[in-house]
């Protein structure tokens, strides 16, 4: 069976800029709250709930409980992350026990820069890319079509 990671992508508006009373760190999972992120954080959870990372522009790849604090960075402007510590994280971070490069296929749900990153990582033929390219309306739009769709069962 195809083991299957889910990438969501961070975003500009993060908890702190709704809510100035939240901790300084928050777990990555509920730190991005831009309509963007939260859909991809959504569509993870909804399609690969045990098996997605969000890919931060200062972070790199984040387990969804990883506690983060507010930075300001994005993939396509002011990028903190390099592409050499993607690649060592993909090798040195687990997720049910798998190292994140020893996924079988990535689905990204994200623009193409953030695409992009991946498929330096992963390789070209392992990543799909269902939204990257899209205006971010259309990106929008796609994720709440797909999320109407029912979860595959295996």
């Amino acid at each position: 069976m195809v083991r299957y990671l889910c990438v969501a992508t961070c975003g500009a508006r993060k908890i702190w800029d709704v809510d100035p009373n939240v901790p300084e760190y928050v777990e990555a999972k509920n730190a991005y709250v831009g309509p963007l992120s939260k859909k991809t954080i959504e569509y993870c959870q909804k399609f690969y709930p045990n098996s997605y990372v969000i890919l931060s522009a200062k972070y790199g790849f984040l387990l969804p409980h990883e506690k983060i604090t507010n930075y300001n960075s994005a993939c396509n402007r002011n990028p903190m992350i390099t592409l050499p510590e993607l690649e060592k994280q993909a090798k040195t971070k687990t997720l049910n026990g798998i190292l994140l490069i020893g996924y079988e296929k990535v689905v990204v749900m994200g623009s193409t820069c953030y695409c992009n990153w991946v498929k330096e990582v992963f390789g070209s033929g392992r990543v799909e890319c269902p939204i990257a390219g899209l205006p971010i309306g259309k990106m929008l739009g796609k994720l709440s079509s797909l999320l109407n769709e029912k979860p595959k069962t295996e």
